[in-house]
């Protein structure tokens, strides 16, 4: 049952931490900030354009996690949410299953994430939607909250997160930390506890607990492991609000605090305008969040666009060498080690490599679902080219404010071919048009389920606020 944050704080005995004698707001914490913005946000303080991208990016991120349940990490996650336990709380996208909320946004997390096709905010470098849509919907269908409050606590949740991941852009990946895992469990947190009735004291001790519930590192070699990070993330946080609502004290100073966690995960603390409550409300991180065209690391999504442009301008039995200048940092994340890059031997390694994506874009001219999945990695002509293909320093990159990619073709003769992309398709300065938008929901959501159906889900999104809850939507997710 929802419960408003007066009711709640009246169940608890707790008080907003702006209520205590003596707080201003000059005084707030980091969390007890970000957990007043959670509660108190209205879609008139929301600008039109944060609005429409959220309900982009929530369409985007239901259409992929609808395509991951035909994939055998999608059962196996459901498969082992339902040995955790039963329930009837929220339920699990494409199969319907009802489970406890906690288990349900597991779920729907991995899903949303594993085809690594959801979104990034590129200056965070931080995947926003998955972890934010399998909270918001996991806690909205358990309170029965209206559409309003869903898009609300989604709008809360990626603004949370992108604020978190962006003061320790780049230096989480150096010390092999996943953002999305750490920084999306407060996003988390942030929608599960407005969705829940939580108060400011209670949400801010939820907020302290992610602190030591929040984890994932970078290592995955042939596992699954980067596909759970944004559903673990869900299930953290809300098992975070659930303590925190209960009554269980968290540490209010957990962001910003000498043994906290950016402390701990990038050994320094922010301060002043690098503090994630700088602007809050005011400047909006979350239209800083891309799209993803191409279902592959988005550090390799410049290099897409511009081997596209190059494909056709000569034979590809003309090719000598293929050059992608690359960020120095990231060369251990899409590059390396070379043979494993240019001879992929499972999909996971292929959406990770520059050299294959590079060739199978000069090679197919297209790079989608069916390249990794549908078809076989080691077609002669795309391996032919990888080989070749070859990933060099890139001193004028400015990563990570942008992921820059540039393709260099040798031929034969002696012609040299270039093509080089500051940004890619989808960022927030070379956007997707709605058409493509819906397209790529259109392709990803029919694996699932049916077209009409699928249709009728665009439009339940575009006027999310208008519904009373999400009964309509998680019907039309459900495979018939």
């Amino acid at each position: 049952m929802n419960v408003d944050a007066t009711q709640r704080q009246s169940m608890t005995g707790e008080s907003s931490a702006a209520e205590k004698p003596g707080r201003t707001d000059i005084q707030l914490s980091e969390s007890e900030q970000i957990a007043r913005f959670a509660l108190g946000l209205t879609l008139d303080a929301v600008p039109p354009e944060v609005v429409t991208l959220a309900k982009e990016h929530l369409l985007d991120v239901i259409g992929i996690a609808l395509a991951s349940t035909q994939f055998e990490f999608g059962r196996v996650v459901l498969d082992a949410a339902c040995a955790l336990g039963s329930g009837s709380q929220a339920t699990a996208i494409g199969s319907g299953a009802a489970l406890p909320a906690s288990s349900a946004a597991l779920v729907n997390g991995v899903l949303a994430h594993g085809l690594d096709f959801d979104d990034t905010h590129i200056g965070a470098i931080y995947h926003a939607s998955a972890q934010a849509m399998a909270a918001a919907f996991a806690s909205g269908q358990a309170n029965r909250s209206s559409g309003r409050e869903v898009l609300l606590a989604f709008i809360s949740a990626l603004e949370t997160g992108c604020r978190l991941a962006t003061v320790g852009a780049g230096k989480l990946h150096a010390r092999s930390f996943h953002p999305t895992a750490l920084c999306g469990t407060f996003a988390a947190a942030a929608a599960a506890g407005r969705l829940s009735g939580l108060g400011e004291a209670a949400l801010t001790s939820a907020l302290g607990l992610c602190g030591s519930m929040a984890s994932g590192i970078l290592v995955s070699e042939k596992s699954w492991l980067k596909r759970l990070h944004p559903g673990w993330a869900a299930h953290s946080g809300i098992a975070a609000v659930a303590l925190g609502g209960a009554g269980f004290r968290g540490p209010a100073t957990v962001l910003e605090g000498q043994r906290g966690f950016y402390a701990a995960h990038i050994e320094s603390v922010p301060e002043g305008d690098a503090l994630p409550s700088f602007e809050l409300g005011k400047h909006w991180q979350t239209l800083g969040i891309a799209l993803k065209p191409y279902p592959c690391c988005h550090f390799i999504h410049s290099f897409v666009d511009a081997a596209l442009e190059l494909r056709g301008q000569f034979a590809l039995e003309d090719i000598e060498r293929v050059e992608c200048p690359l960020t120095g940092a990231l060369h251990k994340i899409v590059a390396e080690p070379r043979e494993r890059c240019i001879r992929p031997a499972e999909p996971y390694a292929a959406l990770f490599s520059v050299q294959y994506v590079v060739s199978v874009a000069l090679a197919k001219g297209r790079v989608d679902l069916a390249t990794f999945y549908d078809e076989p990695l080691d077609a002669p002509d795309v391996l032919a080219i990888a080989a070749r293909t070859h990933c060099i320093d890139d001193p004028q990159s400015d990563y990570p404010k942008h992921f820059p990619g540039e393709v260099i073709v040798t031929l034969k003769d002696g012609r040299v071919l270039r093509s080089r992309k500051a940004m890619s398709l989808g960022t927030p300065e070379v956007p997707l048009s709605r058409e493509a938008i819906e397209a790529k929901f259109m392709s990803n959501a029919t694996r699932a389920i049916g077209e009409d159906a699928a249709r009728q889900v665009i439009e339940k999104i575009a006027s999310l606020e208008n519904a009373g809850s999400l009964d309509e939507i998680m019907a039309l997710c459900t495979a018939k």
